[in-house]
């Protein structure tokens, strides 16, 4: 599974292909994120060093465990 990363704040967002939802979570990440390096990575290379991306205190990831 691949992620969208920011390596200045240590969060990341799970990329779900197809998904209008995820798209928009994405979108918005890379909105807040936007002056920052971003990268985009497996999921296991970075999930217990980055923390997932919230908003509003949500956690807007893959409803499995990471």
């Amino acid at each position: 599974m691949r992620a969208r990363a920011c390596i200045k704040c240590k969060e990341y967002v799970v990329i779900h292909a197809n998904n209008p939802q995820n798209q928009n979570k994405i979108e918005l990440f890379e909105r807040k994120h936007h002056l920052h390096t971003l990268i985009t990575v497996d999921i296991d290379e970075i999930k217990d060093q980055y923390q997932v991306f919230k908003i509003n205190g949500i956690a807007n990831s893959s409803p499995m465990s990471i």
